[in-house]
């Protein structure tokens, strides 16, 4: 157990300073968790996860990443990379991309993401397990209140996508097909998470590419 177990709690939002929290976060011991901090509270979480969660965190990059290379989207993705907006946010989510003419605004180098700097990204995802109803809850309200255009919640569980399309007044809908990655339709990746558990990975991006390109 870690200095930084022993000092809080995990995975519960706690009132804190923001002063508090940069010090915590940027703690060695704190290297193999996950920081979060949204209207005066943090969260951490474990940054190893179980083996469920991991595979379906690795069909997710490989799609997005092979549905862009033939679509030929500009995209550049980040797993589990740090956003701060110093003294009012901070987030750690398991993936994000910056897509289109954002694809290269973050330049090597970069250790954690000024937001005060540069722009969001344009999609955020959080592999969900075992923390559904807080990736439903204040992480989404988070994403909402910043403006991230697309954020998407993969259930591991159920290999459901709960996906929202967020607008410049921070109200946020349902979405089926990715306006950040046009065209792609998030019932196709479901399929994909399903097969997933019967098949090998290299067998579910086979059949991914055959109904991208078909």
């Amino acid at each position: 157990m870690t200095q930084l177990e022993i000092q809080i709690p995990l995975e519960t939002w706690l009132p804190a300073a923001w002063d508090e929290f940069v010090n915590l976060a940027d703690d060695p011991a704190s290297a193999k968790l996950k920081g979060y901090y949204y209207q005066s509270r943090m969260r951490f979480e474990p940054m190893a996860t179980g083996a469920d969660h991991a595979r379906v965190h690795t069909i997710i990059i490989a799609s997005l990443g092979l549905y862009a290379t033939l679509r030929r989207i500009p995209l550049n993705g980040h797993d589990g990379c740090s956003y701060r907006k110093a003294g009012r946010d901070e987030f750690q989510p398991d993936a994000s991309y910056y897509i289109g003419d954002n694809a290269e605004a973050i330049p090597w180098g970069t250790r954690v993401v000024d937001l005060d700097s540069y722009p969001c990204p344009n999609l955020v995802i959080e592999i969900s397990d075992p923390s559904l109803s807080d990736d439903q809850g204040a992480k989404r309200l988070q994403y909402e209140d910043l403006r991230i255009p697309e954020y998407w919640i993969v259930d591991v569980q159920t290999t459901n996508i709960l996906a929202f399309s967020v607008t410049a007044d921070g109200s946020s809908r349902r979405i089926r097909q990715s306006q950040a990655l046009p065209g792609l339709q998030l019932d196709m990746l479901t399929q994909a998470l399903q097969r997933s558990r019967q098949e090998t990975q290299s067998a579910t991006m086979a059949w991914l590419m055959a109904q991208f390109q078909s």
